[in-house]
């Protein structure tokens, strides 16, 4: 009895939690729903969508309900409220004719329980009941028939991609023995293509659009690409198979083939421009931070363009085979690169119109060049791209600016999503936080994510620094070190985030610092501004008030460039490109992480951020007998033995 009475309290104890969880997840979405609509009142419906999904989250298909909803559902609150009516139940009552959408509300209203089942099961009837007895026997019928169909379908685009698969793996070992010097020539082969074209075109059509008239790798492209590779080996057309024709067959064929490769082995960096490598053009290169972490992510660099001379010098001087653009990109036609394979475009954008120590004009800053991004997004096409930004950029009062900018991404047809990262978190001894406004062409949008964080690579300001701050014999450089080692640091709300001091966010020149900057320098234990000409003397420490100051090569290896990455320039044209630019591991990072969604690939992080610094050797997997074996260093690509996107 004891048992039952202990099972019943549970029971009711439950109940009555769950109730009350129900009532209040209704009022959250009636909530939200009358938030929706406050905003329609403002701004343009498809500004709206793209703001709240990029900024708060939210799925396009809850945002269609919570649109429709002012139209569908105001006025029913009470009813929804009282029925304790979920998500699903009013997103099935928005999308509902006006007939079952009364029919249902009536019921909740009497106090029928009422789930999505219930809803569809009404619109059936009632869409029955409008119907003659023929015309319920023939869409009846038509039921039956489209189900046997679709069934039908699947079945034989099953067993033709089956075909297709064995069909092209024959071909890749025709191929790669070279028979025949790759020459097409049995007769076997040539049948097998023409029974596979005839089954291609009963599924797909046998007529299919010029290439030349379809946007590369799309749906369409590539299926218009196998119908035509497959009726040119037909008709012995084609003479040769390579690589790319035996990609073309594996679009239709439901999957994409990795394999290894034995060719000598290459440094990622000095590869060729090969198929393998992801090509990028870079906007507002600066110093070449964000393109120094491309490269070591894998990147082959199309074009660099950078307004600043000094800036554009620097780029020269480290990377003579890269192609610097001296101009701005505001004079820039971006049209000329559209025929030329850009998987990414990128860059770091101005941020003073946002920065929070700057004057804060926003869009109304002449510097404000986020809209000239969008421009040559829309005129590149590339398969995808990312911005670096200041936070600032999300403050409420460029809210409508966000919106704004969200909105054309989405016309010139890319989800995006704005996402913060920092340095910190990459093993820099800095607290730099930044945005990534990263957008994916819709057809491949949803394989993004971003990397992930190593607190395993925690350093700090006074090892970082240590043979720099010492480097002109000052006594107290071992003190400084270890009190930079030792003292505890916290976030900017004051939460601990672990031991060892971080460098507050590297800026470009200031003749002094900002009241802020000044009071967190005077925490590290540094002089932040203006800029040190050279490390600390025994002189310089014997004055009243001293704090080592931090020189352009200190802040340089703060933000993470290596020691031998020269700078063009005086000392202010040097400190403004370091504290303008992305860190360089940073760039890495985001570019793994892109390369992984552009590619399809796993990128082993722990070998890409290891704790102890070595050289690995790996052999990464080919691409239809493309793609060279790599010896990979910390700063290149480890990849695993995975599945490619074609």
């Amino acid at each position: 009895m004891a048992d039952i009475d202990a099972k019943a309290q549970a029971l009711s104890a439950a109940r009555h939690r769950i109730l009350q969880l129900q009532e209040q997840m209704t009022d959250k979405v009636l909530q939200m729903a009358a938030e929706v609509e406050k905003l329609m009142d403002v701004v343009p419906m498809s500004e709206a969508k793209a703001f709240l999904k990029a900024r708060c989250n939210l799925p396009a298909t809850e945002l269609s309900t919570y649109v429709g909803f002012a139209e569908t559902l105001k006025g029913s609150e009470e009813v929804l409220r009282k029925a304790r009516a979920s998500f699903p139940v009013m997103k099935a009552l928005v999308s509902s004719d006006v007939d079952a959408r009364r029919e249902i509300l009536e019921r909740m209203e009497i106090g029928a329980q009422i789930d999505t089942k219930d809803i569809a099961s009404i619109r059936r009837r009632l869409a029955a009941a409008k119907l003659t007895a023929a015309e319920a026997l023939t869409a009846e019928n038509k039921r039956i028939v489209a189900a046997a169909a679709r069934k039908r379908v699947r079945q034989a685009i099953s067993e033709f991609e089956g075909k297709m698969s064995s069909f092209s793996d024959e071909l890749r070992l025709h191929f790669r023995t070279g028979q025949g010097d790759r020459v097409v020539a049995q007769a076997g082969l040539r049948r097998q293509a023409g029974h596979l074209l005839e089954e291609f075109e009963s599924l797909f059509g046998g007529e299919q659009p010029p290439l030349a008239s379809l946007r590369h790798m799309s749906p369409q492209y590539r299926i218009a690409h196998a119908h035509k590779v497959l009726g040119e080996i037909a008709t012995s057309q084609l003479s040769e198979i390579g690589p790319v024709q035996t990609s073309a067959l594996q679009a239709v064929a439901g999957r994409a083939r990795v394999q290894a490769d034995f060719r000598p082995r290459k440094p990622l960096a000095n590869l060729a421009a090969l198929a393998i490598r992801p090509r990028v053009l870079e906007v507002c290169a600066g110093a070449g931070g964000l393109s120094l972490g491309l490269e070591r992510a894998g990147f082959e660099h199309v074009a660099l363009i950078e307004f600043n001379s000094h800036a554009a010098a620097t780029l020269r001087k480290n990377r003579p085979d890269w192609n610097v653009v001296e101009a701005d990109i505001r004079n820039i036609d971006f049209t000329q690169y559209r025929d030329q394979r850009i998987d990414l475009l990128t860059g770091g954008l101005p941020c003073t119109p946002y920065t929070t120590v700057g004057k804060r004009k926003g869009k109304s800053d002449e510097n404000d060049l986020m809209m000239e991004g969008v421009r040559a997004v829309r005129e590149i096409a590339p398969k995808a791209f990312a911005f670096e930004n200041v936070e600032g950029l999300l403050h409420s009062k460029h809210s409508d600016y966000v919106a704004a900018l969200l909105r054309k991404f989405s016309k010139a047809g890319y989800v995006t999503d704005i996402h913060r990262i920092n340095t910190r978190d990459y093993g820099v001894a800095q607290d730099r936080s930044r945005i990534m406004i990263v957008g994916f062409r819709k057809d491949l949008a949803g394989a993004f994510r971003m990397p992930p964080k190593f607190p395993g690579l925690v350093t700090n300001m006074g090892d970082v620094l240590r043979d720099l701050i010492s480097a002109n014999g000052w006594a107290g450089a071992e003190d400084w070190v270890r009190m930079m080692r030792e003292r505890p640091e916290f976030d900017r709300v004051g939460n601990p985030i672990g031991v060892g001091a971080l460098s507050d966010t590297i800026r470009g020149y200031q003749g002094s610092p900002k009241k802020g900057e000044a009071r967190r320098a005077l925490e590290n234990g540094v002089s932040y501004a203006p800029p040190a000409k050279a490390a600390p003397t025994n002189e310089e420490a014997s004055r009243e008030g001293f704090l080592p100051g931090l020189t352009n090569r200190m802040r340089a290896r703060l933000q993470g460039f290596p020691d031998d990455w020269e700078f063009v320039g005086g000392l202010g044209a040097v400190a403004n490109q370091i504290g303008n630019a992305v860190a360089p591991v940073v760039g890495q990072a985001m570019g793994l992480a892109l390369v992984s969604a552009l590619k399809g690939w796993d990128i082993d992080w722990g070998v890409m951020f290891p704790e102890v610094h070595c050289r690995i050797a790996i052999q990464a997997p080919m691409i239809d007998g493309a793609s060279p074996a790599l010896i990979l260093s910390k700063h290149s690509v480890k990849l695993r033995k995975v599945d490619v996107r074609t």
